[in-house]
């Protein structure tokens, strides 16, 4: 089957849109009968490596007998689309890229995916293989112009290869897809931030400068930390969902996380560049950044606008890469105001910062995460001798976590091809242990420990205070 271009075109850059009802006549057995609207959703989640569409929820519009439904009864094709670029004759043309997906199991669900133990209903979900190497389960491509993430254009069509029965026993033939057929993209864990936050300044250098953020508050009335993760220079843009799913931080709004704190306010600023910049364009040679002034009176707002929410004594900042290195140049902006830090592959060169900037930082709880397979930050020249000279300085509670390889903990990802042994992820991505809350020893490979007792990273952020 060739499948034609532009089924969900430019769906995925809006957020979840409302399913669209249609009704529709159909020739089933030689007649025609009048049937129920049929729809679908692609769910999304964020996984280690970015995001990828898992699932598929199909609302039949029938009634169906869950005994006539096996993972054989569909069969799955994905095409993206994106634009491309050749860099030496400057000449744009539309890449794609496309397969089948491999389903894993379908069954009779709820609306929202869930599996139900009812013998019918007019719900089913197909749930899909997704792994780091899959492209074709990622709304995502990775633009080398603009060097960020970006939604690609997607298209799914659903092929119903065996017939299913409904609870009066007719067949049920008419669940493949259409261009027409109404759809809507779920992005799990996306769906409990606000992603509208839009933030003007104006710098007295650089002028007008737009930042825009999502942020989670949980609905208690008492007073709750706020965690600010600030994304790497791949998640740069307008639009905060990138910087949400372009790594796994929809992770510090779950009950794995949150439970450390007791309900904690979420800040997720995204730069229309990166934080690196200097002002020129141009990676910072001398560690300033030209959004110092503008994150520094986004967080001061965001605070002051829920003053009733957050306890100011319990903010924490951090990110990674090109945040990592803005969480440092934050702290040395504002080195009484985050109660700790926690920067994970950061990009901060230590030859720029004086014996003054050290001495600012000991005084601030600080636990950095890096790999030695880094390829992208050279670690004995940031994390790894900032962390020494703290500790020559007298630091007293700084950490800093320090493994050979980014490998996958989860043990449901390997290297395939008959190696079973851990997926190892590009080494520059230490921050997926952070995300995870995977990380619990200090640089001597001895657990961290406050009163005694062995904590992770997550669990002991959420021990400090001012």
């Amino acid at each position: 089957m060739k499948m034609k271009k532009g089924l969900l075109s430019g769906f995925l850059a809006l957020a979840l849109t409302s399913t669209l009802l249609v009704s529709t006549n159909v020739s089933a057995n030689n007649s025609t009968e009048s049937r129920s609207p049929f729809s679908y959703s692609l769910v999304t989640k964020g996984y280690d490596w970015g995001p990828g569409v898992y699932k598929i929820i199909l609302d039949t519009g029938v009634a169906i007998q869950g005994n006539t439904l096996t993972k054989d009864t569909f069969k799955v094709l994905a095409e993206r689309n994106y634009p491309m670029i050749n860099f030496q004759t400057q000449q744009k043309y539309d890449g794609s890229d496309s397969g089948s997906r491999t389903i894993e199991r379908a069954y009779l669900s709820d609306k929202d995916g869930n599996k139900t133990s009812l013998s019918a209903g007019q719900y089913i979900t197909i749930e899909m293989k997704v792994h780091p190497d899959l492209m074709t389960a990622s709304p995502f491509m990775f633009d080398l112009q603009s060097f960020t993430n970006k939604y690609v254009e997607l298209q799914y069509t659903i092929v119903q290869q065996k017939s299913l029965q409904d609870t009066m026993g007719n067949a049920v033939e008419h669940l493949t897809t259409r261009p027409d057929t109404p759809h809507t993209m779920i992005e799990q864990g996306v769906d409990v931030f606000d992603t509208s936050g839009k933030f003007s300044y104006k710098d007295s250098k650089f002028g007008q400068i737009n930042i825009t953020y999502a942020s989670y508050m949980p609905e208690t009335n008492k007073k709750k930390p706020l965690i600010i993760w600030l994304h790497g220079a791949g998640e740069g843009g307008t639009d905060p969902r990138i910087a949400l799913l372009g790594n796994k931080v929809t992770s510090l709004a779950d009950e794995s996380i949150q439970k450390y704190f007791g309900d904690a306010a979420v800040l997720v600023p995204q730069t229309p560049t990166f934080w690196m910049n200097d002002g020129t364009g141009q990676y910072t040679k001398d560690g300033k950044s030209m959004y110092t002034k503008s994150l520094t009176a986004l967080i001061k707002q965001y605070v002051k606008q829920h003053a009733t929410d957050i306890d100011t004594d319990r903010i924490y900042i951090g990110g990674c890469s090109n945040g990592g290195f803005m969480t440092l140049n934050m702290l040395l902006a504002n080195p009484d105001y985050f109660a700790a830090a926690y920067p994970s592959a950061e990009a901060y060169e230590d030859l720029l910062l004086s014996k003054q900037d050290i001495a600012k930082l000991k005084n601030i709880p600080i636990w950095f995460t890096a790999a030695g397979a880094d390829q992208t930050v050279d670690t004995s020249k940031t994390s790894t001798a900032t962390y020494k000279r703290l500790i020559a300085a007298g630091a007293k509670n700084a950490h800093y976590s320090y493994f050979d390889k980014v490998l996958d903990l989860s043990g449901v990802y390997t290297k395939g091809n008959g190696d079973n042994t851990p997926y190892e992820y590009n080494g520059h991505w230490s921050w997926i242990a952070v995300l995870n809350n995977d990380i619990s020893k200090d640089f001597n490979g001895k657990p961290v420990k406050i009163k005694g007792k062995s904590v992770t990273l997550m669990e002991w952020l959420a021990n400090q205070k001012k």
